[in-house]
């Protein structure tokens, strides 16, 4: 690192902050929250150990810092990249082919950013333990993302709740399995035929296709 660099890390506390959580990210996405120590964390970024929880306050809080840190970061991303037409944000209804377009850029999101797809997965199992610190992070981020996931297909399926449940377990599902092998298939590849299951297109008469409206 250049004596600037470090100069800057001195001197900007939020660039020293995002240094911290983008070492984390790296080691709990490897080792999981169990696997790591402060300790080990701090030697990482040039800390003592006080120095680096002077940032967080505890390990826990870093923990949560991290996950709230993705989802804010991810929403912004998303819900930019969409390019809602007025009468939708005006409405709060998405069309289908809109909806299918929100979900692919998660997708996409994801396999750009494997690390954070990796830590995420990796916290997720962990945290199926009532004991551990992000167990009730997760609880809460899962039934805001369903019932954001229902408000969206509401207009297309019949069962809204069933199908944010199915659109969220093959996401997290088909995440895990490419990073099981890391990478070794298209991700969005496979996200598109997959959707295109889930929402399949109905024939009109006259040969056209509409947007099917259940699921």
């Amino acid at each position: 690192m250049s004596r600037r660099a470090r100069k800057q890390l001195r001197e900007d506390p939020e660039v020293r902050r995002q240094q911290i959580l983008d070492a984390a990210i790296q080691v709990i996405g490897q080792r999981g929250y169990h696997g790591f120590t402060i300790q080990e964390l701090a030697a990482r970024c040039g800390l003592t150990n006080g120095g680096l929880l002077y940032y967080f306050g505890s390990k826990e809080r870093l923990l949560i810092s991290i996950l709230e840190e993705r989802d804010r970061r991810e929403s912004v991303i998303v819900h930019a990249t969409a390019e809602l037409t007025q009468e939708e944000s005006q409405q709060g209804v998405l069309s289908l082919a809109r909806v299918r377009k929100l979900f692919r850029i998660i997708v996409e999101r994801e396999v750009g950013q494997p690390e954070l797809l990796r830590l995420f997965a990796v916290l997720q199992a962990e945290a199926l333990d009532p004991a551990h610190p992000a167990h009730d992070f997760f609880l809460r981020r899962e039934a805001m993302v369903i019932d954001e996931f229902s408000r969206m297909v509401a207009p297309h399926v019949e069962h809204p709740r069933v199908v944010a449940r199915q659109i969220l377990a093959l996401l997290d599902g088909l995440a895990q399995q490419w990073l099981r092998v890391d990478g070794a298939f298209d991700l969005v590849s496979v996200w598109d035929d997959t959707v295109a299951a889930l929402f399949p297109a109905r024939t009109q008469p006259g040969g056209q296709e509409r947007e099917s409206t259940a699921s």
